[in-house]
């Protein structure tokens, strides 16, 4: 079982650092600059005051941590590039403003090999000898910890209810993720057999099917909220947290059936109470997917069912 917690990546972590960055240093301090327009300037935002620039830089995980450096490498690489050779474009952008760092902001490092290669792209932007950068720069990697103030101030702001709309999965759907995912549909099907109070095919396979569509649901409904950074990324973090736990299911002794109503109670009271701006409908169903995940990843299972005879 992994204790990673799963990140905001691409675009959803953009506009999450923004927000993280403009609540560290204010709406008129941190300067935001977009990108859909004549193409991408290589930065995130920068600083008015000190001259910090940023891009923000989130891999899709889970991966290892050389995966992990070798994306953050690329992506240093490719942008010091930019920083270097988009000199007209970011004179006009910076204007009188002197940049004193450059800063890829990722949502976790672990690697000593990332700071050693910022500290050679310093001494490569120091010798383009380019008009915006002060003789103080320095190329730097940070991570979300580094804004634990900003980030709890953002998860913890209240932002009114939230409830999506999405199109429930239909049976054709339910069927084809089924086949297409014959694996997983296996390892449910095994395990919804330790459930005594399912007592005949028909109403397992019934069964097999809602739980599916419990996930793709659930699915449909976190996609839909990954225009939320800050709603988003409580759900990740309170679903992992919980997961980390699930083992001890294993040695309660409890009946595979009340392991399962109670783990699946238990979760729509946490996303309930942790995650207020939900809606008590969306905070069900993304329950019932976590539920159904567990179940399809392994997480969560059930003793095996004694026969005294």
């Amino acid at each position: 079982m992994s204790a990673v917690i799963p990140r905001l990546a691409g675009d959803e972590w953009q506009r999450w650092a923004n927000k993280l960055l403009t609540c560290h240093y204010g709406p008129t301090e941190y300067q935001t600059v977009p990108d859909n327009d004549k193409g991408d300037a290589g930065i995130e935002g920068f600083t008015v005051k000190n001259g910090h620039v940023y891009q923000a830089y989130g891999c899709e995980e889970p991966v290892s941590t050389k995966q992990r450096y070798e994306a953050q490498r690329d992506k240093m690489s490719q942008d010091i590039k930019k920083f270097i050779d988009n000199q007209t474009v970011l004179k006009k952008i910076f204007g009188s403003v002197e940049i004193e760092r450059w800063i890829l902001f990722v949502p976790y490092f672990d690697s000593k090999e990332i700071v050693s290669l910022a500290s050679k792209k310093t001494a490569e932007v120091l010798a383009a000898k380019l008009p915006y950068v002060s003789d103080d720069f320095r190329v730097m990697i940070c991570q979300e910890t580094d804004f634990a103030v900003e980030r709890d101030q953002l998860l913890n702001a209240n932002l009114g209810t939230i409830e999506v709309q999405v199109e429930g999965a239909t049976t054709d759907q339910v069927t084809l993720w089924a086949s297409s995912n014959h694996s997983l549909s296996s390892i449910l099907e095994a395990k919804l057999k330790k459930l005594p109070t399912i007592q005949n095919d028909k109403h397992r396979l019934e069964f097999h099917q809602k739980v599916l569509k419990w996930y793709l649901d659930g699915q449909s409904i976190h996609e839909a909220l990954r225009i939320y950074p800050e709603v988003y990324e409580k759900i990740l973090r309170a679903k992992n947290h919980r997961e980390n736990f699930l083992a001890m299911t294993l040695i309660s002794g409890a009946p595979p059936q009340n392991i399962l109503n109670t783990t699946l109670n238990d979760l729509i009271e946490a996303f309930k109470s942790e995650i207020k701006l939900l809606s008590s409908f969306d905070a069900e169903s993304l329950a019932h997917e976590a539920v159904a995940d567990w179940l399809l990843r392994c997480p969560l299972d059930f003793p095996e069912i004694q026969n005294h005879d």
